[in-house]
């Protein structure tokens, strides 16, 4: 009779599945790994507040200073009466808690060759944050209207750049310079400034010689491989315009049309880590023994919400694939 064997321990890798697709005669030593997107989101923003945030529920209460006001001053003649400070305040809740709950069966652990303990987790992991990422892909919504190009209702039509058309402000790269005009306006600093654009934003920009061409090798290579400093170790990292730095994502938000495709409408997302804050209030994986069934189980659970505390800090462009 087999020996039970339980989630941590050290067997020598024996955790094993057999599912329909498996072929018990031909067991390969490795797992297909599934695709992934790359996922971005989550790590532009701050995490200011987290430490404050204990359980699913719990808020915090974000305070800042109204605005203060500059009078002129007259020689010889009384100052107004002394400015009485108004605070402005916004609410950081843990709105959102998922889990995912999987089992192993002692029988298939018998009968397949593969260790797949390891690669499930990392897979459930994966479509935790994923699932993280799109959530906060949502806070495109929050830029104010000063710092919007084009609408949901009527996205801009963007134009592939060619030496005819630079400059004519309907370019991926003319729009992208636009919206950091507009960071610019709002006051947001120049450094840590980031933008998120859908794929085929992203092939339009490779297309584009002032995107390509400009610069010094450095920033060239940057653009062809990803790789300028801690940006680079991120495989969604395609680049920089005017010191903000770019990334590529399927989860960049898609709101009409085939992605990707002719009169596919989307969001380029740009910001200021400083625009938005996230918090997890509970992490947790836990290991168990369903009672009704012989299998090892694994769960887990995440508790976590953001919220945008700076909203001029972001800039979005309603974008439509020509």
């Amino acid at each position: 009779m087999p020996l039970e064997r339980h989630y941590g321990q050290d067997d020598g890798g024996l955790y094993k599945l057999s599912l329909s697709n498996f072929i018990p005669s031909l067991w390969a030593d490795t797992i297909l790994a599934a695709l992934q997107k790359n996922l971005v989101f989550g790590s532009l923003f701050n995490r200011d507040y987290e430490g404050e945030i204990k359980a699913y529920g719990d808020s915090v209460k974000i305070n800042a200073i109204g605005d203060i006001t500059i009078s002129s001053y007259t020689k010889d003649t009384d100052i107004n009466a002394p400015q009485s400070l108004t605070d402005a305040q916004t609410m950081l809740t843990i709105s959102q808690a998922k889990y995912y709950n999987f089992a192993i069966d002692d029988v298939d652990q018998m009968q397949a060759h593969p260790s797949v303990m390891a690669e499930a987790l990392r897979w459930a992991g994966y479509r935790m944050a994923d699932t993280m990422d799109q959530y906060y892909a949502g806070f495109y919504v929050d830029a104010p209207s000063a710092n919007v190009i084009g609408t949901s209702g009527s996205p801009v039509v963007v134009s592939a750049g060619t030496a005819a058309n630079a400059g004519a402000g309907t370019t991926a790269f003319d729009y992208i310079v636009a919206l950091n005009q507009l960071l610019t306006q709002s006051l947001v600093p120049k450094t840590g400034r980031w933008g998120v654009v859908p794929p085929w934003i992203a092939a339009l920009l490779t297309q584009d010689v002032r995107y390509t061409g400009f610069g010094t090798q450095q920033s060239r290579a940057t653009m062809m491989d990803g790789d300028l400093g801690t940006a680079g170790q991120n495989e969604a990292y395609i680049g920089r315009i005017q010191g903000m730095d770019l990334y590529e994502s399927v989860n960049a938000p898609h709101i009409g049309g085939t992605l990707g495709a002719s009169g596919s409408q989307d969001v380029i997302y740009a910001g200021h880590s400083m625009a938005i804050t996230k918090a997890e209030g509970l992490v947790k994986t836990e290991a168990y023994r369903p009672p009704t069934r012989f299998s090892d189980a694994v769960k887990g659970l995440c508790l976590y919400g953001a919220k945008t505390v700076r909203p001029y800090a972001v800039a979005v462009a309603y974008v439509q694939h020509p």
